[in-house]
Order: structure tokens, then C-alpha cells, then sequence
């Protein structure tokens, strides 16, 4: 699905803002990461539309959030960087995942106001065994939040296939090499700041992790343990003219400090990012579903975007879950 709107705009009925996604995702001082493995009974495509217009759509209903995507992951790609002496590019099948939720929240008393609601605390975990056979979610604190480097893509509302290629940059620590705190400063300062600056990076944002212990998403029915050892401690999303830069960008980090922080580099292409929420408000992707949008766009059935129909038929969640949060 192409995206509904142009780069720098927000979803807002009728008439369309002028936005910067870098300052929208910045705002937010919580982040939710969560690897998701799909059921090995279901056919992947069944997966991932459940994913996105069943399950996806009902945190489109639940306040507190302030931005929602979901990234669809391809098979690693160790071919796209040089070899560096000690550090591993492949990942086992078993332990790639096949999509990423991300979700941001402007405070702890937003993630409450969430984590309170019955969707999220009851509805929403009993639904995750309908599409997926294992999942790990970490909550990375104020204290250790990811940053939007860069976004020269600027579409916070992203629907589909991403203009450039996309990558999902996944590190595993070296064991004893350096504090978790050491470990996302250099994530940070070392990898992400410096590559934020090439004149082909479209979008850095990095995230770092804490360590993994047990899901931060109860998720009656699945799973949740790590399906091998190496678990990650932070990731990049990574956007590029051509899939050549990564090679230049791993080329330009020093090795040896490299080599000494980082184990492994699991570099997953983002095939297609949904954007379910935006800035605490649902796009249309988020209140109707993907085949919906798509029907509406091909039809030109411009009435159905309407702010008026949108709110007759969504009621309070088209004015934005973030207002509805503050009248509660």
C-alpha cells in the first residue's frame, strides 16, 4: 500500500499539518520494542494482515499511546556489510524475527493510562496467540530512550513500502565487554550520531534495550523466552538511498572499538512500516484497516475521509487519543 499521505503531513480529517517526525518521536520519554515470531501453522500473509487490521487496530482504541508502527522484517542480510574479524553478520532462521512493534509514549503516566485500559490489560494479550508463536517485548526507560537522529523521509504517518531501503540494525553485546550504560553510549554517540551525518542517510533513529529477562507484554499462550543466546541490547532503523551505503557507514566505524562492544550485527530489511497511531491520534490505516484505506483511495471516495463521516462513524478516537486521555 503506497502511503496515504505526502512526507511531512498528518492525518487531521479534511485539512493536512506540517509536520517534523523527528521532533514527534522525540517528544516521547518511553519506548516499547517487541520482536514477534508468526505461528509455523499459518501461512505468513494470514499472520501479518491479522497483525495489522485485527490486532493492530484495537490499540488504535486504547489512550495513552502516542505513536504505533509496526515493521515487517525480511531475512537478515549479512552480504551488505565487509567482513570485520570477530564479529558475526549471520543470525539462525530460528531467531529472526518476522516484525517489530514499536510503540512510544510522552510519559509514565501516559504508559499507565494505557497499561490501565482493558483492551491493553486483557484483550489485547489473550489475542496474541492467534497469529503469534513467540514474542519478546522490552520497555527501555526515561533514562534510556531512543533518539530520532535524523528523519529526511519525514512521514509520520508511513503506509506500506518505504520509499528507500529501510533496514532494522540489531547488536548483540560481547559478554563483559562494557556496561549496559557503555553499551548504548556507544550504540549512540559511536554508531548512530556519526552515520546520522552521511549525506545518503535518510533516517537514524536508535533504540537501546535493556537486557532481556521476560517479556514486558504478557501474552497468555506464547511463548516468551529468546529462541537462542543472543539476545539484543539495542537496534538502529536505518533508512538509505541504496543498500551500498551500509557498507560505507560500517566502513567509516572503527573496527577494533567495534569489535571490541558488539558480538554480532543482525541487519533485517523493513519490507513495509503500518503506522496505526501518530502523534496520539489514529491514522486511517489505524480506525478502518489496510484494505479499507486501499479501497477508499482506489474508489476517490474523498467523502470518506472526511473529518465529519470519520467521526460519526469512530467517535472520540478520530479527535485523537490523546485528547481523549486528558477528558478522562
Amino acid at each position: 500500500m503506497a502511503t496515504t499521505l505526502a512526507a511531512g503531513e498528518r492525518e487531521t480529517g479534511q485539512s493536512l499539518d506540517v509536520v517534523d517526525t523527528a521532533d514527534l518521536e522525540n517528544a516521547a520519554e518511553l519506548a516499547l520494542t517487541a520482536f514477534c515470531w508468526w505461528r509455523a501453522d499459518l501461512p505468513r500473509e494470514v499472520c501479518e494482515a491479522y497483525w495489522r487490521d485485527v490486532h493492530g487496530i484495537m490499540f488504535a482504541r486504547v489512550p495513552g499511546l502516542w505513536q504505533y508502527r509496526q515493521l515487517r522484517l525480511a531475512a537478515n542480510r549479512p552480504d551488505l556489510f565487509p567482513t570485520v574479524q570477530t564479529i558475526s553478520f549471520d543470525a539462525p532462521d530460528v531467531a529472526q524475527p518476522h516484525g517489530m512493534p514499536h510503540a512510544l509514549f510522552l510519559s509514565e503516566a501516559d504508559l499507565a493510562v494505557f497499561g490501565g485500559n482493558p483492551l491493553a490489560q486483557e484483550t489485547i494479550p489473550n489475542d496474541a496467540h492467534n497469529f503469534i508463536g513467540r514474542i519478546g517485548a522490552l520497555l527501555s526507560p526515561p533514562s534510556g530512550v531512543g533518539r530520532t537522529l535524523v528523519d529526511r523521509i519525514n512521514d509520520p504517518a508511513m503506509q506500506g513500502s518505504p520509499p528507500v531501503p529501510t533496514f532494522v540494525l540489531c547488536f548483540v553485546p560481547r559478554t563483559g565487554a562494557a556496561s549496559v550504560e557503555a553499551f548504548h553510549r556507544y550504540l549512540t554517540e559511536h554508531i548512530a550520531r556519526p552515520w546520522s551525518g552521511h549525506p545518503d542517510v535518510m533516517r537514524v533513529r536508535v533504540e537501546p534495550l535493556p537486557p532481556y529477562d521476560l517479556s514486558a507484554m504478557r501474552s497468555p499462550g506464547v511463548p516468551h523466552q529468546w529462541p537462542n543466546d543472543e539476545t539484543y541490547l539495542g537496534w538502529i532503523e536505518l533508512a538509505v538511498r541504496t543498500e551500498g551505503v551500509l557498507g560505507d557507514l560500517l566502513a567509516g566505524t572503527a573496527a577494533d572499538e567495534l569489535a571490541e562492544q558488539v558480538m554480532a550485527v543482525h541487519t533485517y530489511p523493513v519490507r513495509e512500516v503500518y503506522t496505526i497511531i501518530s502523534a496520539g491520534r489514529p491514522t486511517e490505516v489505524g480506525l478502518r484497516g489496510c484494505p479499507a484505506v486501499q479501497t477508499i483511495i482506489a474508489a476517490g471516495a474523498s467523502n470518506q475521509r472526511s473529518e465529519a463521516v470519520l467521526n460519526l462513524l469512530f467517535g472520540d478516537a478520530v479527535r485523537g487519543l490523546d485528547r481523549l486521555r486528558r477528558q478522562t
